[in-house]
Order: C-alpha cells, then structure tokens, then sequence
C-alpha cells in the first residue's frame, strides 16, 4: 500500500510539471535524452520488438493477477486477493510513471524546428510552391520503376528501406531540440492485428523502439516509419511528427524516400491554388498516372481490415485527449483556418459569390513552403 501511495504521489507531481512548457522542454533535453540513449542501445540489440513481447506479458499478468484474486476471495482469503491486486497497482503505476516520463512531458513541449517559412504568403507564392511542388513529384516519378498498374515500386527491402530512413533522419534532424540517439525501427510481428485496429504504426517510447505495420504497401510504409522516428526524436503531437517526418524525408538525398514524401502530402495542398480557379489550375498542374493507382491500392488494403472495426482509433483517441490533444485523432491531420469574402459579384441567379481565403496555414504547410523557397524556388 506504502509503495501505490508513492507511485500515485509520483504521478500526481508529474503531472503538475508537466503543464509547463520551460519544465518539459528542460526535462526532455537532458533526462528524457538521457535515458534514449541508454535504453535505445539495450533494447536496440532485440532483434524483434520488444514492445510486442511486454505487451502479451502484460495482458497475461493482468488475467492471472484478476483471476487469481477472484479465486482467493472466493476461497475468503481477503487479505491474499488484496495483495494480488496490490501487487498488479503497483505494476501498473510503475509502467505509467515510465510512460510519463518518457512520452509524456514530449507532449507539452514547444514546436519543432522544421525551417518552417514565416513571412506572407501570397497568392503566387501559394501558386508557385503548388506548382513546384507537383513538378518535383512527377519527375522523382519517372526516374523510378512502376508495376502494371503505373504504381512506383520499391527499390529497397523492407529493412533496407527502414535503415535509408533512419540515416536520413539522422542527417535531416541535427537540432538540439532532438533526441542525440535515433533507434532502430522494428516491424511488428503481429501486423494483421494492427491492421484490424486499423493502426499504421506505434512508437513505445521506454523501449525506445518505432514500430510499423510490416503488410502495408512500402510507399505507406515509409512515411509511417518516419513519422514513428519524429516520435522517438522527442516530437510527440500527432501532427508534428507527421511535418518533421515529411521534412527529414523530404531533405535526404533519396529519390524514393522524396517520393513517399510527397505522395503523402501532394493531395493536401489544393489550398494553396486560389479557390475562384482552383479546378482549372489542377488540370493545368495534373498529378501523375500512378497516384491514383497508388492510392486505389492502399485503400483497397485498408477496406479489407474490418474485423475489430475502429476500436484502435477509439483508444487512441482517448489517449491522445488525455496527452493534452483536444482533438484527438483529428490532430493528425491539421486544416488551415478559412474565411469567405464577397466577392462583389454575383451568379446568374443574382446570389452572391464568396471568394475562400486562408487566414491561416497549417505547420506542414508552413514546412513546404520553407522548403520549396529554398530547395525548389530558390529565394528565401
């Protein structure tokens, strides 16, 4: 009892600190970046995840533990029953403080530097990095191999594929604001699971261990192993793994590993062509044959995983609310903030017709923007 009541005392003093922003950020710099790079070692020698393997031993503890009580008190031995479930409290308040500590001070700390372009955004600027951004994708497109189906092909092994990640990681995120030690992706053993849940990828931060749904098709998978690793590099908001994920890929050297990039990200900027002509422009800037073909594939694996419904998403949910994520799953995925102007003029009905601006854009947005200035257009 002595020990839950410390461990719960443990637990209510980590969340008090962790409502504050300068206490997080100083926490995760020196201790939580302390800990990666000695745990990352030790549990980097597991040649499978080793995530998995505590997660079955919990779940058996957990039965065992309840069962075991229910039998003793049935047998009215009260006082063995308590001890049980004692013993299992502590367990679990245990893994919940390593948790915190962990993952959870991440989750309050302020934004990750992605040289992100700050100034204003004006309609021809939004044009230009749209265009750019197309005509960057369908020329890594050519360069690489398609299947039948115009769909590209990897070049790489699964675990090939996961190591040009890793590097390119380890040369895209060089901030101090980052983890020093980036760990090793694993695929999960027990992907049809996942699938079912309808989960693409889980990063356990105590391990130290990004993990993937190894059935996926290599384009998703990509993208998945490098949004895991902006979790294990200290980036614990949903939608700001995805934008340091997308950044360090972007930024390597690979064509393949650009090409997941923007195929993740190419049929989300449509904001950034004026709303009055918008269709017009997509005609004028079109994406290439594959993406279609591409896309039709992974939702086609994706339709098939219905067994367990969305019961991954509705405990995601819930753990992301609880990390301070108001939005939960939605967070993943940020929209620009719009506003609707009079144009001054009006249909043939006599209505009026509304012009859609952008008040504000997203971080993935602010991302591409920096980059394709820089990388692309080449102004600053």
């Amino acid at each position: 009892m002595i020990s839950v009541a410390v461990l719960i005392g443990v637990l209510i003093f980590s969340l008090i600190l962790r409502t504050n922003v300068k206490v997080c950020e100083f926490i995760c710099r020196y201790f939580v970046n302390a800990y990666q790079q000695v745990a990352g070692r030790v549990f980097a020698f597991a040649p499978y995840n080793v995530f998995e393997a505590l997660a079955a031993v919990a779940v058996l503890l957990a039965i065992t533990c309840v069962t075991s009580s229910i039998v003793f008190l049935c047998k009215k031995k009260k006082s063995v029953a308590g001890k049980i479930m004692l013993t299992l409290a502590t367990v679990v308040l245990c893994v919940i403080n390593i948790y915190i500590f962990t993952a959870g001070f991440a989750y309050n700390r302020k934004g990750a530097p992605v040289g992100a372009y700050e100034g204003e955004v004006d309609a021809d600027f939004a044009l230009q990095t749209y265009a750019a951004i197309v005509e960057d994708y369908n020329s890594l497109y050519d360069k690489l191999e398609k299947d039948g189906d115009g769909a590209v092909v990897c070049p790489y092994t699964r675990k090939d594929l996961a190591n040009k990640i890793r590097d390119a990681i380890d040369s895209g995120l060089t901030d101090s604001y980052y983890y020093k030690y980036t760990p090793k992706a694993k695929a999960i053993t027990c992907s049809e699971i996942m699938a079912q849940c309808h989960v693409a990828g889980i990063t356990f931060l105590p391990t130290v261990e990004p993990g993937y749904n190894k059935d996926m098709s290599m384009t998703e998978q990509c993208t998945t192993i490098a949004h895991e690793f902006a979790h294990a590099k200290g980036v614990m908001r949903e939608d700001e793994a995805n934008v340091v994920g997308i950044y360090a890929l972007l930024n390597s050297q690979d064509d393949y590993l650009r090409y997941c990039a923007y195929f993740n990200i190419v049929g989300d900027i449509t904001h950034f062509l004026p709303f009055e002509n918008r269709a017009e422009l997509k005609k004028q800037y079109p994406l290439n044959d594959g993406y279609k073909a591409e896309r039709k594939k992974i939702g086609e694996y994706w339709e098939t995983k219905t067994l367990l419904g969305n019961i991954g998403e509705f405990f995601n949910n819930i753990y992301l609310k609880i990390n301070g994520q108001k939005e939960g799953t939605d967070s993943y995925d940020e929209k620009p903030s719009t506003d609707r102007i009079d144009s001054g003029q009006v249909d043939e009905e006599g209505n009026t017709i509304y012009i859609e601006i952008i008040t504000q854009y997203t971080k993935m947005d602010r991302m591409l923007l920096g980059y394709c200035a820089e990388n692309l257009l080449n102004t600053k």
